[in-house]
């Protein structure tokens, strides 16, 4: 029964008006009774517009192809629904920033939500793959912003070229410069991508005051804020960062980020955990480092 619901919801999902009416209709009745199964989510994409409000009133606007997990997750949940232990705090903390750079951003959900949390704001969004780069574009210009700066660019700890690993066709969920990390991966190919460094990039914007960054590179951050180093000395912003346990070298976050006076937070649906050291989690892969009490203002 399972594998001839499973066939059924496949061929919904890559079918106009059908999926328009099977998706917005079985929303609805979830909404209605407060359910959410988690069958329906993993094998019903949603295929088309995905809008949800924010705190402040502005829409937030996906373009979804049924082929990107976020998008997906955000229709059936709400913009708290991808990744809630980071989403909220990032929203808030980028209400109030005057530059904020995404790296890997991907479809560009954590672009979109600080472009409108804060209208005022920049953002720079850095993406390295071709045909995620250009979603990311597209959702930039489905909710007409014109404080976000697309970059199609790989972030590291020296500037020129590099191979990028990913899967053949569609929009990876994982892609990276880090071979090591991605060759179990099936069907893996490369791309020649550019590279440069976070400070070459603050340095050719001309960037004011950073005060917020979010960096998910496949166990390459450490690279990331190893090329961004004056940056942190300079402006000590708030960093939204990936921690796969066992890939992302935490000795190493802690020898750049030490110094600087930095706080380490895990960030749990249940709220920011202070932390003395570094560590991956199974569960919780999003750690918040900050030089702020982040705990008393949460």
């Amino acid at each position: 029964m399972n594998g001839i619901l499973k066939n059924s919801l496949i061929r919904l999902r890559s079918s106009q008006p059908f999926n328009a009416i099977a998706t917005s209709g079985l929303k609805g009745v979830f909404n209605a009774t407060h359910t959410r199964p988690e069958f329906v989510i993993r094998h019903l994409h949603r295929l088309g517009r995905v809008e949800d409000q924010l705190p402040n009133g502005r829409t937030l606007k996906l373009n979804s192809r049924a082929d990107d997990w976020v998008s997906n997750q955000i229709f059936w949940r709400g913009w708290e629904g991808y990744e809630p232990e980071t989403a909220t705090l990032f929203y808030k903390l980028a209400s109030k920033s005057l530059v904020t750079i995404d790296i890997g951003a991907y479809v560009g959900f954590f672009t979109l939500l600080a472009a409108h949390a804060n209208p005022e704001g920049k953002v720079v969004a850095v993406e390295p793959l071709a045909p995620v780069f250009k979603r990311l574009s597209q959702n930039v210009a489905y909710n007409d912003l014109n404080n976000v700066e697309c970059i199609n660019a790989a972030l590291s700890d020296r500037a020129g070229s590099a191979e990028f690993f990913h899967i053949a066709n569609g929009l990876p969920t994982s892609s990276s410069l880090d071979y090591e990390f991605m060759k179990a991966t099936s069907d893996l190919v490369s791309s020649i991508v550019d590279v440069t460094t976070l400070d070459d990039l603050v340095t050719s914007r001309k960037l004011g005051r950073v005060d917020l960054v979010k960096i998910d590179t496949e166990t390459t951050e450490r690279d990331v804020l190893r090329g961004g180093i004056r940056l942190l000395e300079r402006d000590r912003p708030d960093v939204f960062c990936e921690v796969l346990a066992g890939r992302a070298h935490e000795r190493d976050l802690e020898e750049i980020l030490a110094p600087l006076g930095y706080h380490y937070y895990l960030l749990r649906r249940e709220g920011p955990e202070r932390r003395t050291r570094i560590e991956g989690h199974p569960e919780w892969l999003n750690y918040l480092f900050s030089v702020k009490d982040i705990q008393a203002n949460f």
